[in-house]
């Protein structure tokens, strides 16, 4: 004769209670989590970005996987963004896409973080996160910053590359006119490049002469005038058989002749460097408008 288990029926009670109870706080959390993250939301609308971020960080906290917490973390990077935190809006921004499971989605951030990275200077990784990109319908987005990191990093062979594959793929007339301005332009600048070689050779045999070369005509006079000095010097004391004071000169002497040298290298560089600037700010202004949404 089998024999029946005895449940006790306060035991039973309490265990049905402790489901119930547990069932409903689980769902409370979640009513409770989505409240967090829809203020916030406003919070970043009313620009309360510190608070904004506050709200994100506890959502994240009760919430730390799937595709609300990848939200999460990125409109936490982007609050950090609008306060130019860069370096926490990056690794929000990171965050979120390596929480998140569409590769649609991971790519937008991409270039978003991309585009982040390019604010705050760092070209090298922004152009290595927009390598990432899939072949989707963001690409030429991806092509368009890549083109603006390289101009920032004056590789102009990458920025000529990227410009020009991404105005490929724009179908109207005005686009291909703007990929052969860009074109005019990285031309010109490349032919317009001063020799640092040359500088140096040019006021090695007169000095200053390099300076000018370059463009900085103070300088160089300034060169040309000491150098004038100090050879005159020794000469006159060779001249009256001084070669005690002539070998003083020279000793100080050879330290403004070699310091000619050097900047006229120097001054080469710095001509360069603004040449570049203009023209990368040439090029900004031309394609600012074509930024892809």
């Amino acid at each position: 004769m089998s024999s029946v288990k005895y449940v006790n029926p306060r035991k039973l009670c309490s265990l049905i209670t402790g489901v119930l109870v547990a069932f409903f706080l689980s769902h409370a959390r979640v009513a409770l989590s989505d409240d967090v993250l829809t203020l916030a939301d406003w919070l970043l609308e009313q620009r309360n970005c510190h608070e904004a971020v506050t709200e994100y960080k506890r959502f994240v906290f009760f919430n730390p996987k799937g595709e609300k917490a990848a939200y999460a973390f990125y409109k936490m990077g982007l609050a950090y963004r609008s306060e130019h935190k860069w370096e926490e809006a990056v690794d929000a921004l990171r965050a979120s896409i390596l929480a998140t499971e569409d590769p649609k989605i991971a790519d937008e951030r991409r270039i978003n973080l991309a585009t982040t990275m390019i604010a705050s200077g760092n070209y090298s990784l922004a152009r290595l996160e927009l390598l990432k990109v899939s072949e989707t319908p963001l690409r030429p987005g991806s092509l368009y910053f890549y083109g603006i990191a390289s101009l920032y990093m004056s590789d102009w062979n990458a920025a000529r590359d990227a410009f020009g594959e991404f105005y490929s793929r724009c179908a109207h007339g005005q686009m291909t006119d703007r990929a052969e301005e860009i074109e005019r332009i990285l031309a010109s600048v490349e032919s317009s490049y001063k020799s640092a070689r040359l500088a140096r050779f040019l006021s090695a045999i007169v000095p200053g002469l390099g300076q000018m070369y370059a463009g900085d005509w103070s300088d160089g006079l300034n060169a040309l005038a000491l150098n004038g000095l100090a050879i005159g010097l020794i000469a006159n004391a060779i001249h009256r058989k001084d070669y005690r004071d002539a070998t003083l000169v020279s000793s100080i002497s050879i330290r403004y002749y070699t310091g000619n040298v050097y900047n006229a290298e120097v001054d080469v560089r710095k001509y360069n460097e603004s040449l570049d600037r203009e023209n990368a700010m040439e090029i900004l202004q031309l394609v600012r408008s074509d930024e892809p949404l």
